[in-house]
């Protein structure tokens, strides 16, 4: 659809951004600085497809093209545009500052509260838009017709969402309250891999009993 379509294009445009600020280097000392930016662009790049495929699975299951949807996915583009620079220079400091650098402290130190603040807007924004999404699907449930197991992945998916919101709030909470180690709003995120695993493990069962019993 020109939903879809345009969709793609702006996650092509955001995953385009995070590596078109690399200048061609000039010695090899620049060369070096563009290899140690690359685990940095890796986990951002990573994101941004974990997006993309979450979009992709919902417009794939539910086929909603009205002007609701449209709003929605159109509110999702935007925050998606918002993050991608925060995210890239918060990815920047954090890894690769950490590999290039002998001393961590220093590293961390450098990621002001504001830039926290902004990337973490962006995070909740992105991940509650998501949420909006699937929270609707599931209102409409019965006129989509969803059998037993795909209601069980869209409770799944929407619990996914509500935890990265959460995660994202807690980072942002520690933000404003302790503004002078913004290292710690940037360690919450990784409470996001064993939580959204822990989901994932959750929903699967889920989805497996209720594709038994239907």
């Amino acid at each position: 659809s020109r939903n879809e379509g345009l969709s793609d294009a702006v996650f092509a445009l955001t995953l385009t951004l995070l590596v078109v600020a690399l200048e061609v280097p000039r010695t090899s000392d620049e060369l070096i600085a563009v290899f140690w930016q690359f685990p940095a662009i890796a986990i951002c790049f990573a994101f941004m497809m974990w997006v993309w495929y979450d979009h992709f699975l919902y417009h794939r299951r539910f086929g909603l093209e009205d002007p609701a949807t449209v709003a929605q996915n159109g509110y999702l583009l935007f925050f998606i545009v918002f993050y991608v620079f925060p995210l890239k220079f918060r990815a920047s400091v954090l890894i690769t500052g950490s590999l290039g650098r002998a001393r961590v402290g220093v590293v961390f130190g450098s990621i002001g509260s504001s830039v926290m603040l902004f990337s973490g807007a962006g995070f909740v924004g992105i991940c509650s838009v998501l949420a909006v999404m699937y929270w609707r699907a599931w209102r409409l449930r019965d006129a989509i017709d969803l059998d037993a197991a795909e209601r069980a992945a869209v409770r799944g998916a929407l619990r996914g969402h509500l935890l990265s919101i959460a995660i994202g709030v807690l980072s942002l909470i520690l933000t404003v309250l302790v503004p002078g180690v913004p290292a710690l709003a940037g360690l919450v995120y990784f409470l996001m891999g064993p939580a959204q695993g822990i989901n994932g493990y959750l929903t699967g069962n889920a989805v497996e009993r209720a594709a038994e019993s239907g």
